[in-house]
């Protein structure tokens, strides 16, 4: 028997599985605000297609040129929630990939009743003495205008 925390659950997969391509019929702007850079992604999701851009640049900089990208909607790992895509860019990703990563998969997940894209990256983590390479989710915010 399922409980009530399941129920709801499975509805808010089921009800952003449905609804991800009318989300996203328009492109949809996500910002990550780190110490040093500004990284932006630009994503239009259509059906199960993705498309976008990637820049990324130094706050005393301006930002150069956007990496396209494209990519389609895969099926969520089990034990997961979210949509999930599998991005491709033309040459390198523009970002520091996590060690021995085959393929590109990002995921959008509803935060506060917004959506949010989650970009797995490694990045260094200078919470440990010394610091260390590390891979995470890095979390991209909506960006209102």
């Amino acid at each position: 028997m399922m409980t009530a925390r399941g129920w709801v659950a499975r509805a808010v997969i089921c009800a952003l599985l449905f609804t991800a391509p009318n989300l996203f019929a328009k492109a949809t702007r996500f910002r990550n605000a780190g110490l040093k850079n500004e990284t932006l992604v630009t994503l239009d999701v259509t059906d199960k297609t993705a498309t976008g851009t990637y820049v990324s640049h130094d706050y005393m900089e301006d930002a150069g040129p956007a990496a396209p990208f494209t990519g389609k909607v895969i099926p969520t790992p089990k034990g997961k929630s979210g949509v999930y895509l599998e991005i491709r860019f033309a040459g390198k990703p523009p970002y520091n990939v996590p060690p021995e990563t085959r393929r590109l998969t990002w995921y959008l997940k509803i935060v506060k009743g917004r959506a949010h894209l989650f970009i797995p990256m490694q990045e260094r983590n200078y919470e440990t003495t010394p610091a260390k390479w590390v891979a995470d989710d890095v979390e991209f915010e909506p960006k209102t205008d």
